[in-house]
């Protein structure tokens, strides 16, 4: 009896074990079934997801090319504006210069001689007096003196600018005089009394800072030049007035020394002195006006009214219309030769090449001795091949005062076109100086490289030679005295 009721007992409870495992095994399935239906539903969820967020994405992407579409012709225009306003900065004087000779053909009574204005007494003098002073405000004293030791640069400059270009412009007007060309004769005189005239009073200095050239020297070549021209270019003209092929009976100018002095000295010398002694006493504020007003642009300004009342003068007395299509061409052509052939002599003098490579010998030491660097010798270049406006109309408008108004601006134009294209091709030559003195600086660093180099390799050499000696000696000492020196 009691054999049945654990052997029931026992069935009961493995019935029941076997229940609850069916029972766990399918809670498990369950799950299982739950949970695969949980993972389903969120990789459909995150599936739905990611495809609209690439919906947007798509959606943004092409938005974004629609609007890129949209503002390509903005882009384009602002492009062309800013170029636009990049060439109007760099070159606004020569924009300048063709709106004041507009100005002039089209109101020739407003700036002419005893005109509206009374541009005889505000202009001719007026402008004058402002260059030269804000030119003697800008030029630094000390660096003046400092760079105005430094007489074989400034001899180069001058001797270039005041001798060799006036005489060969004379031998160009004798040649073409020669050969018979259809030019006016008054080509010829404005030939020789632009070239006569001195280097510019900034735009040099200017060029020569943009090539990173000695602009220092430029400077001071600017100012002793424009002194000098007070006294040298009246002189050159007297000499090539005494030609009755160039300046025939009639035509040429009087050169009465005394009131040319007094003219040029009253409105180019003492208002220069003026501004360097202001500049000197109240260095600071000269410098913080200077930055402040753009003396610069002002001395530019007050040369575009120089110009703006010469060409008045011509068209109000109908001067222009002598001058033909062939007269502009050969002004044009001599103007770019002379420009050239000056800037070439200079770097040539400057630089004095030789054909090493081709002799197969080194440099003599005199040639080596007479090259200046090539900071000095774009200096040199500016200032001996380029001439001035701010002198050269004072000059004409003393030396032909007792002639016609018109003849004045005739005269001119060699003068001003000259102007213009030492601007262009000397503003064209900037980024190539300034790439060949980089050059220099590159080649100086790596031969101050290889000086180091060598330098520390002789150093390590005579180091380790020295070691060596120590070691040797400390070898050959007695036993006694090698101990000490370990010990020490």
């Amino acid at each position: 009896m009691t054999t049945t009721t654990t052997t029931t007992t026992a069935t009961t409870t493995t019935t029941t074990t076997t229940l609850s495992n069916d029972n766990d095994k399918s809670s498990i399935q369950s799950e299982t079934v739950i949970s695969l239906q949980g993972q389903h539903d969120s990789i459909i969820a995150t599936t739905a997801v990611t495809t609209n967020e690439d919906n947007k994405k798509q959606e943004q992407s092409v938005t974004v090319t629609q609007q890129h579409e949209q503002n390509e012709p903005k882009k384009l225009w602002k492009r062309i504006f800013d170029r636009f306003l990049h060439y109007l900065k760099q070159y606004w004087f020569l924009v300048g210069l063709g709106t004041v000779i507009g100005l002039a053909w089209a109101f020739p009574q407003v700036g002419k001689t005893d005109g509206v204005i009374e541009a005889q007494y505000t202009v001719k003098w007026g402008a004058v007096i402002v260059i030269f002073l804000l030119s003697g405000l800008g030029l630094e004293v000390k660096v003046m003196l400092h760079t105005i030791l430094r007489w074989r640069l400034h001899l180069v400059v001058q001797v270039i600018n005041f001798i060799f270009m006036p005489f060969f412009a004379f031998g160009i007007v004798h040649f073409l005089i020669k050969v018979g060309a259809n030019i006016d004769m008054s080509v010829y005189q404005g030939f020789m009394i632009a070239f006569s005239t001195s280097t510019t009073v900034s735009s040099n200095a200017v060029m020569t800072r943009n090539a990173n050239g000695n602009d220092s020297g430029a400077l001071v070549n600017a100012a002793l030049g424009n002194i000098l021209g007070i006294f040298i270019s009246p002189a050159l003209m007297q000499v090539f007035g005494d030609d009755s092929r160039i300046f025939t009976p009639g035509t040429r100018g009087t050169v009465d020394f005394l009131s040319v002095l007094k003219t040029l000295g009253l409105t180019v010398l003492l208002p220069l002195v003026v501004g360097q002694v202001i500049r000197y006493f109240f260095t600071q504020k000269v410098k913080y006006l200077a930055a402040k007003l753009h003396f610069s642009i002002i001395n530019s300004l007050a040369l575009l009214c120089m110009v703006w009342s010469v060409f008045c003068d011509g068209v109000a007395s109908n001067a222009f219309h002598r001058m033909s299509g062939v007269d502009i061409i050969a002004i044009i052509g001599v103007d770019i030769f002379m420009y050239l052939l000056g800037c070439s002599v200079c770097l040539a003098v400057a630089r004095v090449p030789w054909p090493s490579k081709l002799l197969s010998s080194p440099t003599p030491k005199l040639v080596k001795r007479w090259r200046f660097s090539r900071q000095d010798a774009v200096a040199i270049m500016y200032c001996g091949a380029t001439k001035t406006v701010s002198l050269g109309i004072p000059l004409i408008n003393v030396l032909y005062s007792d002639k016609s108004l018109g003849m004045v601006g005739v005269l001119s134009l060699p003068l001003l076109m000259y102007h213009i294209i030492q601007l262009f091709i000397g503003n064209f030559q900037v980024p190539f100086l300034k790439r060949w003195i980089q050059k220099t600086l590159e080649d100086i660093d790596e031969d101050e490289q290889i000086t180091m180099a060598n330098y520390i390799s002789s150093n390590n050499s005579t180091n380790t030679t020295n070691t060596h000696n120590e070691e040797d000696h400390t070898s050959t000492l007695p036993t006694t005295t090698r101990r000490r020196t370990a010990q020490a």
